[in-house]
């Protein structure tokens, strides 16, 4: 079975974007999950991984030794959010060549090209391969702050691919 790692990036006790991985760590019962709210990422100023606290040196482990990962990540104006563009500048190289998902949330339905910029960073940056379908929630497809059977299944679906 593959090792997968769900990383959750939003900062907001109230985090939709939480709840979708949350969704995901349920489904996949054995995956690692990294919740940024409980950790102090430091900001990236381009110092080597060994330059960085015994913390972040192992969570670099963890990501590097997983087989797939999964992003869950608010969109903010559009595109991604500082939170997970900092975790991606510190952490890209342990994610080199992997496959990664998409549970994002959303003000709105018309959010959804946001993920192409997430698509396009790791791409470039990590040559990492992003799996469809790739999961987008506004607040409409949240029912009692937990996902709706609907997004359930395509986070299912999106699982399947990595």
């Amino acid at each position: 079975m593959k090792k997968v790692v769900l990383i959750s990036t939003s900062l907001s006790a109230t985090s939709k974007s939480a709840s979708l991985i949350q969704s995901a760590a349920e489904q996949l019962k054995t995956a690692e999950l990294i919740d940024l709210r409980q950790l102090s990422i430091p900001f990236c100023d381009g110092r080597k991984i060994e330059d960085y606290s015994k913390e972040i040196q192992l969570l670099f482990k963890t990501i590097e030794e997983a087989d797939a990962l999964v992003f869950g990540f608010p969109i903010y104006c559009y595109s991604i959010s500082g939170v997970l563009k900092n975790f991606i500048d510190i952490f890209s190289h342990a994610m080199n060549g992997k496959r990664f998902g998409i549970c994002a949330a959303a003000g709105s339905k018309l959010s959804y090209l946001a993920i192409a910029d997430l698509h396009k960073i790791m791409q470039f940056q990590s040559n990492a391969i992003g799996v469809h379908p790739a999961v987008v929630a506004d607040y409409t497809d949240f029912e009692n702050d937990k996902p709706s059977l609907d997004i359930k299944e395509r986070i299912q679906r999106m699982i399947a691919e990595l």
